[in-house]
């Protein structure tokens, strides 16, 4: 099959021009002086649809009978068949025929196969081409661009696309349905949207992409596959351009982070922000930190903050979270929190609070709480000696207490550590 389909490479090139015959025969193909197929919708006799009405249109006009059995139907193979016809025909079509919605349904058919998608992506090396193939699949440019072979097609029509043609296809995506968020949320789909997003990088279509996924921000950011094309704008166009979406991320930002999916999305939103609103949206986490930290999801996206290092935002977060440290080091989700203050400059205010807390000890028997104890002795061993002194001399006067249970992890490092 993939022989095959390779080898009709050649025979693909006949479609390029006005269908007529050449066997010194005045006679048209519609039996007229038009010298086109037969009108799909109307009565001739031919019954023209789709693939398998060629063989008909053939035998009809050669006056043999082509005995191809199924295989005929399976698309590009179509053009093979021209071996089996008398030598002076040949036929080509036309872009002008007002009979090429019949073709537009064989291209599209051809497209959505690996090889004959290949063989069609190949034609589109000239201007004639490319416009022949535009006008065949665009009434069906969304099927095209959501299928697993068809994608590709549609990728490479839009890279040899002019501004109008473009035009066109977001027209056709955006009116009347909002197809572009519908392929967002599509395996094959979402890497069509991404490839028009590059390809319209520089161009004033690329706001009607944008206003498109802004008005559907929070759907997608809430998909495990559509939050990636909002992704995908924000590493390849600039904060002006993007400037819907970080408005849209900045109001609907606490709903987001309180959703599984949507923390995720949101903490790769953060790292990927630019321009004037990161600020705007890291400042809106930090105030919040103390509730977010709490929360199953939410305390994602505030580690992710504190892993940017911003100075500012992250002594936003330490001091909020004051107060609230030892009781967050015992829950599951509160503990990455604190780990990771301990891990940059919330150090001191971590231990501190811990050293001042009688529940200390406590902290060091719990099941989450070890760690955190753990990551305290580490760290300010290598960063705040004082410090490590204190806390260790507190954690001694209990080691009877804390050979039992997760405190034996805290007495290990203890050891490790002297």
């Amino acid at each position: 099959m993939a022989s095959m389909y390779s080898s009709s490479l050649e025979a693909l090139q006949l479609p390029f021009e006005n269908l007529h015959l050449f066997d010194n025969s005045s006679l048209s193909l519609n039996a007229s002086s038009t010298g086109v197929f037969p009108d799909p919708q109307r009565n001739h006799g031919l019954g023209f649809s789709r693939v398998g009405s060629f063989r008909s249109c053939l035998d009809y006009f050669t006056g043999e009978s082509m005995n191809l059995g199924s295989s005929m139907f399976d698309n590009v193979n179509w053009f093979n068949s021209f071996s089996n016809v008398s030598p002076g025909f040949q036929p080509i079509f036309s872009l002008d025929s007002e009979y090429s919605y019949g073709y537009s349904n064989w291209v599209i058919d051809m497209a959505k196969t690996e090889e004959g998608s290949k063989d069609l992506q190949k034609l589109l090396s000239n201007s004639t081409n490319n416009n022949m193939i535009f006008s065949w699949v665009f009434d069906f440019i969304v099927e095209l661009m959501i299928d697993q072979s068809g994608r590709y097609l549609f990728q490479k029509l839009i890279e040899s696309a002019d501004e109008t043609q473009l035009q066109m296809i977001l027209e056709k995506l955006l009116v009347p349905h909002n197809y572009i968020y519908y392929a967002s949320l599509l395996k094959y789909g979402s890497c069509s949207i991404k490839k028009l997003i590059t390809v319209l990088e520089k161009s004033p279509l690329i706001t009607c992409v944008i206003k498109a996924l802004s008005d559907k921000f929070e759907k997608l950011m809430m998909d495990p596959i559509g939050h990636y094309v909002i992704f995908e704008c924000l590493d390849v166009l600039d904060s002006q351009t993007n400037d819907p979406l970080n408005i849209q991320a900045m109001k609907h930002c606490l709903e987001l982070v309180r959703h599984e999916q949507g923390s995720v999305s949101m903490s790769g939103f953060v790292t990927r922000i630019k321009g004037p609103r990161r600020d705007q949206l890291l400042k809106l986490i930090s105030r919040n930190s103390a509730f977010l930290a709490q929360d199953p999801t939410g305390n994602y996206v505030v580690q992710c903050v504190i892993r940017l290092q911003n100075p500012a935002m992250n002594d936003q977060i330490f001091r909020n979270l004051e107060g609230y440290y030892v009781k967050l080091s015992t829950t599951k989700t509160g503990s990455y929190v604190v780990e990771h203050c301990l891990l940059s400059s919330g150090l001191d205010r971590v231990i501190n609070e811990l050293l001042r807390s009688d529940r200390l000890v406590s902290v060091a028997k719990d099941r989450y709480g070890n760690y955190v104890v753990q990551t305290a002795l580490k760290e300010s061993k290598k960063r705040e000696i004082s410090l490590h002194g204190s806390l260790v001399v507190k954690l001694e006067q209990h080691l009877k207490c804390l050979q039992h249970g997760y405190g034996r992890n805290v007495v290990s490092v203890l050891r490790s550590l002297q």
